[in-house]
């Protein structure tokens, strides 16, 4: 998880330390706090880590999301790959 800055809202501190499984601790006043991401941000597309995928070399492929490869997996792209980023579906939602 990436650590971008936050504002404790018991104290007001941005020095926040990682805990790991998406938490993180104010080191002035010990505040815990989930942090998740938008669905947005998250990747639509996951392969696994003993995966073997070959897209071949007439492949024309568009992932709309995101693709995030586990370590461990063998992956080529010879053909075609496209990924699109999709934007915040709470500010599209008022866009239709």
């Amino acid at each position: 998880m990436e650590l971008k800055k936050y504002e404790c809202t018991q104290c007001g501190s941005h020095d926040f330390a990682e805990l790991g499984e998406s938490k993180i601790k104010c080191n002035y006043c010990s505040t815990i706090y989930r942090v998740t991401e938008p669905a947005a941000a998250k990747p639509k597309v996951i392969i696994g880590s003993k995966a073997n995928v070959v897209f071949g070399e007439k492949s024309n492929v568009t992932i709309k999301g995101g693709v995030e490869i586990k370590e461990g997996a063998n992956v080529q792209f010879l053909g075609k790959l496209e990924i699109l980023e999709m934007g915040d579906e709470e500010k599209m939602k008022g866009k239709e």
